[in-house]
């Protein structure tokens, strides 16, 4: 893949992503737990993907981009391995609500923190992204 569809790519998953912890707080509001979690989940989903993306490793499997983030991320020293931890417990908490059943209660306090995590690696992740140039780097005043 050429560097300038990587980027594509990368902003795309990027505005996705953003798009989905827009939808994590307005489920919030609405408290709907476990449509919060969802959403933040996948917003993560999108970036790590990208990150991964930028450095040549496709994964097609939720758990395939959890791994690789670990592999290639974190163990290359890229991103800090607090933000691998985010990762995996966004993804469980989100594959109990969606498959388990019946599903542990989702609390609006651990779906607030859940979301509040994301957005944590969310920011880490933008700041690499724009860092090794994959998303433009933003204008301030």
């Amino acid at each position: 893949m050429e560097q300038a569809e990587k980027k594509a790519y990368c902003q795309h998953r990027f505005d996705r992503a953003r798009d989905d912890l827009e939808t994590a707080h307005v489920d919030l509001d609405a408290s709907k737990w476990r449509g919060a979690v969802n959403r933040a989940y996948y917003a993560v989903f999108h970036m790590a993907s990208a990150a991964l993306l930028w450095l040549g490793e496709e994964r097609a499997r939720h758990s395939g981009v959890q791994s690789a983030f670990g592999s290639a991320l974190v163990n290359a020293g890229l991103i800090e391995p607090e933000y691998a931890k985010i990762l995996a417990q966004a993804r469980r908490e989100r594959e109990q609500q969606d498959y388990e059943f019946p599903p542990k209660p989702m609390t609006e306090e651990k779906a607030r923190q859940i979301v509040k995590d994301c957005e944590q690696l969310f920011a880490r992740l933008e700041r690499y992204l724009r860092e090794v140039g994959a998303l433009e780097q933003t204008i301030t005043n």
